[in-house]
């Protein structure tokens, strides 16, 4: 096909690609109907930049309703293995072993085990963008997947995660091709792709029809020479401007044109032998590709048959060879000789190619054959018990490549077959629960709400029934919908005795509870928990269990003596390589810490945490919610460059939307806190949308609570501020640990109850204390001010303590101890200028104006930090991985930050040291005694 009339389209992808070489990632999203050229637009794209640019590209075949499970992925990885080799692709995995992708190429050796199907299918996706990356740190990289309108769900979902990703790794273009006119109302693409554009670094690009003097050109270079004008009308009227009509009426030029146009695409078969229609008819039902052994064995012909045949069709252009595929030009093509196969031979050739791929898989492409038999039999529509059969075996080929959507899709195609064939090998109970794990680890929740519905309609036994409603009760939280804690307290009443499931279940209650938190019940919902699991001998459950008993006992004051049970509960899980319980446990740790003061701690806790995810190759997925703990924990030590850092690099790896504004509300406090109404604003505004869409508990609501009282307080409007302080009180969320700081907010506000809230409300650690001595400093006894900064001071807790001696100062001036209030004042400022808290600094200075007390000059250049070149906390840890031998990558991923941000933390210590290079760094941090 001539090619013209791209220019500016051709433009715009040289920018991305020029963009991404620079170290800026992006995605563009290339739209257009069939025929228009995209394909065309891709190939012209990436031929200047072979040698330079490592091009992976992949298509979404139509295959059946639904796709074929990562296809366009396994084809890169295919291909990609034919150009690097074994040891080399390897070596471009975490610990050089194929981990999770060997799940999509077998000859690589599949995991051993599947275990939990939500860490699983996490790992694999994170081992494709480390691919990625480390492919894009040898040269620059251009990922392209083609018709994914075409796409498999699982597809769309490592798509979505690519794109969420991308400006936290290593930069990469990532081009996406899709069909518009295919993308009818509720076409499962239209959604997500509204997704992917709201991202500022996605690009959507339209490739309309050419214009007339374009389709002139395009028939100048078709015909050899300048077309009549007769002509180019009819070829423009006809055609509208769409390149392959254009092409395929320039080729009739003055013969009779059909009447479809969408017929004239396969105008030249009409003059074909009756073999080759034949045979391309067959070719055209199983798909826009087949091999010669599968054609061969379908149609009967014998290698010599088959290719006398299909030659004339290969002359014509229709069909094109690659390597023993065939492949036909367009798919439209295809699709146009499928709709002209009559339905009975349609039925039979479906019900060839079944029987040819169940007896012969290898005549698929490897890993296609269970489900393109299984679809085969389908679309047949003969033999339900065969038909049943396939599904089934396509459904366990899906489970084990974590195509859990796909996985669904056959298991709920087995059980409408269910009534006519029942396969004897299994029950539709089984099928039933299967079929529900795999909608859960689908996310189709409400799906599985409706399979558990069903199953329990059915009858079931006790043991069983309770471990359905506790799966109910599970999605209930998941779906916010009322009666989750009903349904797990009924799972548990129903798992008595020494049943396998009981401790499980008793686990998911505990989990709940202590959530909610309804701490003493979810404390006898965890100590049996525990027994269970050891009287049924279940590691992991005991492991689950351990935790949260000692996480609930711990929350109530006996921290030090439950430490040890957790860091044995740690080890077990280690012992047993259960990355889920290992990293639940670090969570509690670090949050137990958190609670009461020990932010030091629960900060090297949340690290631990973070390095176990990425050791496990779950960095980016459970990363997020460790650096929330990390950085929770660095706010309260008033670290809050490197706490802003983490969050910032946790909110672009998109982590789920409640821990999205869990981490929202922790940037919006260190804004507040800098002066910055607008980004606190906007990040509480998210947060209250996020939360109220669905089920939250203390530590998320409360949380945001404490945010939004804050600014309003400083917006100037304490009616609005008290208003949600008494929402807060009146809401039923009692947990002292989160509702101290509220009613610390506001007790310098009018709200009514408060006091007596107060009075009645657990006091449980020094950090609560602490509120309740500020609250009580706050509404009559000013004197307290002093010891409150003291407190704050002792938690190692920078802001607290200024906001307290601030106020130490305001009451020592109002009563006449100028030293004093000095003296608290030159404290305050010198940790509000550390904090760069601008807010507290004017604050501070005005109350120095006003009583005319001087503030001594702050130096915050001492000897220390003069030895240290000036280098901020931060840039020391930098240095420390630096001279290590680590790569901008891997620092990056040690101190969970961008790639970019790391970067400029190595440009910067360069210049702080005054040297050039990442040796010469190493070898002055040794000389200085930097690290």
């Amino acid at each position: 096909m001539v090619f013209v009339g791209r220019d500016a389209e051709l433009a715009a992808l040289g920018e991305r690609y020029a963009h991404a070489r620079e170290g800026s990632s992006s995605t563009v999203l290339l739209g257009g109907e069939a025929g228009v050229g995209k394909t065309r637009l891709i190939a012209e794209f990436a031929a200047p930049l072979a040698g330079e640019a490592l091009l992976l590209s992949g298509d979404c075949p139509q295959v059946g309703e639904n796709g074929l499970a990562f296809a366009p992925f396994t084809a890169m990885l295919r291909r990609l293995l034919r150009e690097i080799g074994v040891a080399r692709f390897l070596r471009l995995l975490p610990r050089g072993e194929p981990g999770e992708l060997g799940r999509l190429l077998p000859l690589l050796g599949r995991p051993a085990g599947d275990g939990d199907p939500a860490l699983t299918r996490a790992r694999l996706f994170e081992e494709f963008l480390t691919l990625f990356e480390s492919l894009a740190e040898e040269r620059p990289l251009v990922i392209v997947a083609e018709d994914v309108h075409w796409s498999d769900r699982s597809s769309r979902e490592l798509l979505d995660f690519l794109i969420r990703n991308q400006q936290a790794a290593a930069a990469f273009l990532l081009v996406v091709t899709y069909r518009s006119d295919h993308l009818h109302r509720t076409h499962p693409l239209r959604p997500v792709l509204a997704e992917w554009d709201r991202r500022p670094w996605t690009t959507r690009m339209d490739l309309g029809r050419l214009g007339r003097g374009e389709v002139v050109r395009q028939l100048r270079g078709l015909l050899g020479g300048e077309p009549a004008p007769a002509v180019i009308e009819d070829v423009f009227r006809r055609s509208e401007g769409n390149p392959l009509f254009v092409e395929a009426l320039s080729a009739r030029a003055g013969a009779p044109v059909p009447a479809s146009i969408r017929d004239l695409l396969i105008t030249s078969l009409d003059g074909l032998p009756r073999e080759t229609r034949r045979v391309v008819h067959a070719a055209a039902v199983g798909g826009a590709r087949i091999s010669h052994a599968l054609l061969r064995t379908v149609t009967g012909l014998d290698d010599a048959a088959l290719t006398d045949a299909l030659r004339p069709a290969v002359s014509a252009n229709l069909l094109l060879i690659e390597e023993e595929v065939y492949a036909f030009r367009h798919t439209l093509i295809q699709e146009v000789l499928h709709d002209d196969v009559l339905p009975g031979e349609r039925g039979h050739l479906h019900l060839r190619y079944a029987e040819a791929l169940e007896t012969d898989p290898e005549l698929a492409p490897l890993g296609r054959a269970a489900y393109e038999s299984a679809l085969h039999w389908h679309a047949a529509k003969r033999h339900p018990a065969r038909t049943l059969a396939a599904a089934r075996r396509a459904a366990a080929e899906a489970a084990a490549s974590l195509a859990h959507a796909e996985h669904l899709h056959l298991l709920l195609r087995v059980l409408e077959l269910w009534d006519q064939a029942p396969d004897p090998a299994t029950s539709k109970a089984d099928v039933l629960d299967e079929a529900i794990g795999a909608a859960i680890a689908a996310g189709e929740n409400s799906t599985a709400v409706q399979l558990v519905e069903t199953a329990l309609s059915a009858g079931a036994d006790p043991a069983r029934a309770g471990w359905l409603i506790a799966h109910r009760g599970e999605l209930r939280h998941l779906l916010g919908v009322p009666g989750d804690l009903d349904d797990l307290r009924e799972a548990a009443r129903l798992s008595l005795g020494e049943q396998p499931a009981r401790a499980t279940v008793l686990n998911l209650l505990a989990h709940r509870l202590l959530t909610v938190p309804l701490e003493e019940e979810g404390r006898v919902a965890a100590r049996e928990a525990l027994e269970a699991a050891r009287a049924a001998g279940d590691a992991r459950a005991e492991v689950i269990a351990t935790v949260n008993l000692t996480y609930a006992r711990a929350r109530a004051g006996d921290l030090d003596a439950q430490l040890p049970h957790l860091l044995d509960a740690q080890a077990t899980a280690l012992r047993i390589g259960d990355q889920g319980a290992l990293l639940h446990a670090y969570r509690c740790e670090a949050d137990v810490l958190q609670g009461t003061g020990r932010y030091a701690e629960a900060a090297e806790a949340a690290r631990q945490g973070l390095a176990a995810a990425t050791r496990s190759g779950l960095g980016r997925t459970a990363g997020p919610i460790h650096a929330g703990n990390l950085a929770e924990a660095l706010i309260a030590l008033g670290r809050w460059d490197e706490a802003a850092e983490i969050v910032e690099h946790a909110l672009r790896v998109t982590p789920t939307p409640s821990l999205s504004a869990y981490l929202m509300v922790l940037a919006g406090t260190i804004a507040l806190a800098r002066g910055d109404l607008g980004a606190a604003e906007h990040a509480a505004a998210h947060a209250r949308e996020v939360f109220t869409r669905g089920t939250s508990y203390a530590q998320d609501h409360l949380l945001l609570v404490r945010l939004e009282v804050d600014l309003r307080k400083a917006q100037g409007r304490a009616a609005d501020a008290a208003h949600l302080v008494e929402e807060a009180l009146s809401s039923g969320r009692t947990s002292p640990r989160y509702l101290w700081p509220v009613i610390e907010a506001g007790a310098s506000l009018p709200v009514p109850g408060l006091p007596g809230t107060a009075a009645a409300l657990p006091v449980i650690g020094p950090v609560q204390e602490a509120h309740r001595l500020a609250c009580t400093a706050e509404t009559g006894q000013p004197d307290l001010w002093p010891c409150v900064a003291a407190v704050w001071g002792d938690l190692r807790q920078p802001y607290p303590q200024a906001l307290a001696l601030l106020r130490a100062a305001e009451h020592a001036a109002e009563a006449g101890d100028r030293s004093a209030a000095s003296s608290h004042l030159a404290a305050a400022a010198r940790e509000a200028d550390r904090l760069r808290a601008g807010p507290l600094s004017t604050r501070i200075e005005r109350l120095a104006r006003l009583a005319r007390i001087p503030l001594v000059a702050r130096d915050e250049t001492g000897p220390a930090e003069g030895r240290c070149f000036g280098l901020t906390p931060r840039e020391r840890d930098v240095l420390r991985l630096l001279a290590d031998g680590r790569t901008n990558r891997q620092i990056a991923e040690e101190l969970f930050i961008s790639v970019k941000t790391a970067g400029a933390h190595v440009s910067n210590i360069l210049a702080k040291l005054g040297v050039r290079s990442r040796v010469q760094a190493a070898t002055a941090a040794h000389r200085h005694e930097l690290i």
